[in-house]
Order: structure tokens, then sequence, then C-alpha cells
């Protein structure tokens, strides 16, 4: 068994689906409500079983994790101007932010990096995938699973076809270039074509803030019943009024088959 394997084995544990949230935002763009005091949206996520950070709130807060059962922590290893929202950049110009190895020194157990494809820049995506495939070469060496991330930046232009159709090709370009583990939209009564197409696990996005509790544990329900192993929520957890209740609740529908609406009930979530 190789570290990848071990790490992702350990991941998994004994669970079918995972929880995962996201608190990398404000390494791309700086102002996210929710994540202002790092240690409160860290403590608040204990419950979940991995956590996305940049690498420097793990160096200064890492000991928060270092608790039982403590969330796994990801490190983000790219930078992309297309996640800088107040600009409105539309374009992926990406770079390593953070080696996989000093990501390791700070404690990351696993890397995230995006690859961004169909942008019309014939010279720019060859530049991204040599970029991912760095990436990929420095997880091998260490031993450390990758979450290779698939976000349409154009998701709200195009239509639902359009946007199935782009998510299954990037993902399996990054599989065969060397991801462990798929972070991606879910494209609805179609997702598990993509599924189907992958030889590694997929995690879907919330992608927006959902309006409820209740509109969270739907779409994590739908995710899982086409294939997903688990989500990788950011504002619909962190930014939930009461964190640790939906992450319970995400674990009762996604694994203990508990209908959404007695979770809701269970945990006095929104709807």
């Amino acid at each position: 068994m190789s570290g990848i394997d071990l790490r992702i084995k350990k991941l998994f544990k004994d669970k079918k689906n995972l929880v995962i949230s996201a608190l990398d935002h404000v390494m791309e763009y700086g102002d996210q409500a929710g994540i202002e005091d790092s240690a409160k949206a860290i403590t608040n996520c204990l419950g979940t079983d991995a956590l996305l950070l940049s690498r420097f709130m793990l160096k200064r807060f890492g000991s928060l994790l270092a608790v039982s059962g403590g969330p796994v922590p990801v490190v983000r290893i790219n930078w992309s101007s297309s996640f800088y929202y107040p600009l409105d950049y539309r374009v992926g110009h990406t770079y390593i932010a953070t080696t996989v190895e000093d990501a390791v020194q700070a404690g990351a157990e696993m890397v995230i990096c995006s690859l961004f494809l169909e942008e019309n820049n014939e010279e720019l995506e060859a530049r991204n995938v040599a970029l991912f495939s760095e990436v990929v070469r420095q997880k091998e060496k260490l031993g450390i699973p990758l979450i290779g991330e698939c976000y349409v930046v154009e998701h709200k232009e195009i239509t639902e076809a359009q946007l199935h159709a782009k998510v299954k090709r990037v993902t399996r370009v990054m599989a065969e270039l060397g991801a462990d583990l798929i972070k991606c939209f879910y494209t609805g009564d179609k997702f598990q074509e993509i599924v189907d197409n992958l030889p590694i696990p997929v995690f879907t996005i919330g992608a927006e803030k959902l309006d409820n509790d209740l509109d969270v544990l739907r779409k994590a329900e739908a995710s899982i019943s086409r294939g997903a192993r688990g989500i990788i929520f950011g504002r619909n957890i962190f930014m939930a009024e009461n964190p640790s209740a939906i992450i319970q609740a995400l674990n009762d529908v996604m694994n203990a088959g508990t209908d959404v609406e007695d979770a809701v009930q269970k945990y006095h979530l929104t709807r």
C-alpha cells in the first residue's frame, strides 16, 4: 500500500460518504463572511471529516485540529485569478502558491489544486496542465493525495447540458493526469455519468450559498444518490446558523439514510 492509498483509507475510515468543508475562500479573495475569525471558523467545523485551508491558516491554527477525530487538513496549492471575485476576472490564470512539500511541512495530509480548461486560450490551457502535472509529481514523491478541483467559472452563463459535458471532460482529464479524488459541480439527474466516467471518488460542491439548511441536505442527498462519495460545502456549512448541527444532519442523511425532513426537525435546522 502506498502512502497515498493509506492516507485516503484513513480519510474514509469506515464511512461511505464524507462531510468536508472549505475555509480556503479567504486565500482566493480575502473577504468572506464566516471566516473573519479563522479560529472560530475552524472550531465550528471540527465535526467534519476534512477541512480545506490555506497553508498559513493551518500553520497558525493547526493545533485546533489536533483533537481526537479531528478533520484531515487539506491545503490549497494554487491561486487562480478567476477566483478573485471582487474584480470579476473570467480567465483561469493559475499559479502554484505553495509547494506540496511546504504544505506537508505545515501539517497537510492532503492537497487540492484546480485545473482550468476550455477557456479558448490554447497556450494558457497548456500552461495550466503543466502546472497541474507539476503538482502531481510533487504529491507522488511525498505520498500525499491530491484532490483535483473542476470549477467552471462560467457556470451561470451556460446551459445545464453544457456544464455537465464540461465537468465530465475536465474531471476525467484530471484523473488521468494523476488526481486521487475529484471536487466538482453537481450536475443534476445525469451526474451518475460523471461518476461512471471516473476511476476515483468524487465529491460535489455547494457552489452557491443555498437559501436554507433543508436545501443543503437535499443537495447532499441528491449527490450521493447519483454516486458521489460525499460533499465539500463551504458557505453552506460555515455560514449556517448552527454549523455543528448541519454537519451532524449531513452525516445522518448521507450515511444513515435519514430523511431530510426528519433531519431538519431533529437538529432544529432552517427551512
